[in-house]
């Protein structure tokens, strides 16, 4: 038989009734249907689980610094932190394994999604909130000292590495994709310029509270600082036309991402807190006068600056808390047509408007205020409810299979919508 009647036999099996019919062919996919509990924790993890360091961080420091303390809110705010480091710690471990195990598919996953592109940067702030932690509350310890002033000023400088890298891999990968219209973009970009906002505020937190710091050691965190608040300020300025544009365009998001709102807060918030305490740094705290170098490092222009950053820290307070009011009005009005649900993205409340608190805090402070020391304990007594509302949130969403570990693979089960479209 030659070649040629074996391919016409071969074209005709299970077509004309000669030879074995066609056996049908199981679609065959890339990823497994079903994973175990563990890869599916590793491989679905992302970077908006940070937020919950982030979220017990900044409720921590507010605690630490509240000016109507009372017995028992130390070990609060303790608390707070110590939550904080152990989620850190095994949030780490876990996208340390996903960035191993699974590195291609990882950043390939990255780089094509907006929303996680922004989330990224919360990992280092979660690292910043920590080293808040090291220079507010470890350094003051009778068993601290010096030595942990030493240790928190190298890790802020490691988080101002990260931040920084992160920020600017953000940027450059939005503009190299340039697939992304203004209608499109998530508000979840503003994360990067509050995280560099954030490095400001920790620096001015690290130059005032650290155990016996030396103007030696401050006066180059806070110069650094002052450059981060210009990063943070004017690049989520870029930012707010865009997604403000979008808003106009499209109205508020879908009520699953009603919460996302409250990132417009972030920018505004901790700009202000972060100059309020860089100007209290160089002045009240006399970082500049035992510095005193030049014309701009010396006692006679930190008087000036500080009332500057006091002045500029009203302008954007202002703005970010009529940013608060649309995002409040965005939630009611999602709640009131009784399409509101908790989802993930209500992590996105607590620290947006805990920068915001923050800065009601130091004007409280500055202006030696009770109007604003009022404020702030009800924004903080507000963060907290939030922080157990997104606990118990999380927790129904564990037990239901629907968060952190869903054995189910929808890469593959998207595999396979794909192949059946074809």
């Amino acid at each position: 038989m030659s070649a040629d009647d074996r391919t016409t036999m071969a074209e005709t099996d299970g077509v004309q009734g000669h030879g074995h019919p066609d056996i049908e062919r199981k679609p065959h996919t890339q990823h497994p249907l079903h994973r175990s509990a563990f890869r599916a924790l590793v491989e679905d993890f992302e970077p908006i689980w940070f937020t919950w360091c982030m979220n017990s961080g900044i409720i921590a420091i507010i605690a630490h610094q509240l000016p109507y303390q009372f017995d028992g809110l130390g070990q609060i705010a303790a608390v707070f932190w110590m939550i904080d480091l152990v989620l850190f710690i095994l949030f780490s471990i876990l996208m340390f394994l996903k960035l191993a195990m699974f590195r291609k598919q990882a950043y390939r996953e990255l780089v094509n999604d907006v929303q996680q592109l922004g989330l990224l940067a919360c990992w280092p702030i979660a690292w910043l909130t920590i080293v808040a932690f090291v220079s507010l509350s470890v350094s003051e310890a009778h068993w601290g000292g010096h030595a942990f002033t030493l240790v928190a000023y190298v890790m802020w400088w490691v988080g101002a590495a990260w931040i920084i890298t992160t920020t600017c891999f953000v940027m450059i990968t939005l503009i190299r994709r340039h697939s992304v219209s203004d209608v499109d973009l998530v508000p979840m970009v503003l994360i990067p310029p509050v995280g560099v906002a954030t490095l400001a505020t920790v620096g001015g937190l690290f130059s005032i509270y650290s155990h016996a710091i030396s103007a030696r050691l401050a006066v180059p965190v806070i110069i650094a600082s002052f450059f981060s608040v210009g990063i943070g300020l004017f690049f989520a300025t870029f930012l707010y036309t865009l997604l403000l544009h979008r808003l106009l365009v499209k109205g508020f998001p879908p009520p699953e991402l009603a919460a996302s709102m409250f990132l417009f807060v972030g920018p505004m918030g901790q700009t202000a807190t972060a100059l309020q305490l860089l100007g209290s740094a160089a002045h009240t705290y006399g970082r500049f006068a035992g510095y005193h170098k030049g014309t701009f490092l010396a006692a006679s222009a930190a008087a000036s600056l500080d009332v500057a950053c006091i002045l500029l820290a009203m302008l954007t307070s202002g703005m970010g808390t009529i940013w608060l009011i649309i995002a409040f009005w965005c939630m009611g009005e999602h709640a009131v047509h009784r399409k509101l649900s908790w989802t993930p993205t209500w992590n996105a409340i607590i620290f947006p408007t805990g920068t915001l608190t923050s800065s009601m805090l130091m004007f409280g402070i500055e202006m030696d205020s009770p109007f604003f020391r009022t404020i702030t304990t009800i924004g903080l007594l507000f963060l907290v409810v939030m922080w157990f509302v997104n606990l118990a949130g999380t927790v129904w969403k564990i037990g239901m299979g629907q968060v952190l570990i869903v054995k189910d693979n929808w890469r593959a089960k998207q595999e396979l919508e794909e192949q059946k479209d074809q």
